[in-house]
């Protein structure tokens, strides 16, 4: 049985589990695995570039939808011009007064993106950043994860299983699997990033 809809999904997993009887908890297993690819991967699937509008005198703007991590925060203006990190009690420390001007550092707290100093005019933001892809559902049958690498979904849909049905001696072999499955995903991930050409550095701004 092909791995690629929701629903074939959790037959798989009722047939690697030999049951019949988990119907109602198999999604449940699904969305803990979910939750794992949030912590253990950072895949160029899972990559999204967008805009948004930074207004003067408002010092943050919230985080994108699924928001996992940024790649980079930057002016959208030509050059553009990357806001650098900046730890979230120095960037309070150094422009938490009134101070105001064009954005420079940037830091997260919570779920939103803070700048310093703050904006003093509305400025267009382009950022990119990791997301988790949209939850496998009834209406959502399929993702860019489970299109791409079924076996992440499986292996750690059965390792949430396995407390769940008191199968400790399950829990090492789904563990492994899964562990082996996260570690040739972002191998592959990684050489397919950089299998264009060597890799440039520069000090402020993106091509």
């Amino acid at each position: 049985m092909a791995l690629d809809t929701f629903a074939n999904l959790k037959t798989s997993i009722a047939n690697y589990l030999n049951r019949d009887d988990l119907t109602s908890y198999i999604p449940d297993f699904i969305a803990l695995a979910e939750a794992r690819h949030g912590r253990d991967l950072r895949l160029r699937i899972m990559e999204n570039v967008g805009t948004s509008t930074a207004t003067g005198g408002t010092n943050y703007l919230s985080l994108p939808t699924n928001f996992l991590e940024f790649r980079y925060v930057a002016l959208n203006t030509t050059p553009k011009i990357v806001l650098r990190y900046m730890s979230p009690f120095e960037l309070t420390r150094n422009y938490g007064g009134v101070t105001s001007g064009e954005p420079i550092y940037q830091t997260v707290i919570g779920e939103k993106l803070y700048f310093g100093p703050t904006p003093d005019s509305s400025y267009s933001i382009e950022w990119a950043y990791y997301s988790k892809p949209t939850a496998l559902s009834d209406s959502n049958t399929s993702n860019a994860i489970l299109t791409n690498h079924p076996d992440l979904y499986l292996y750690a849909s059965l390792l949430e299983s396995a407390p769940f049905l008191m199968q400790d001696e399950r829990l090492g072999v789904w563990a492994e699997l899964y562990r082996e499955a996260v570690k040739v995903a972002n191998a592959s991930d990684e050489v397919g990033r950089h299998s264009s050409g060597p890799l440039q550095m520069t000090a402020k701004s993106v091509a």
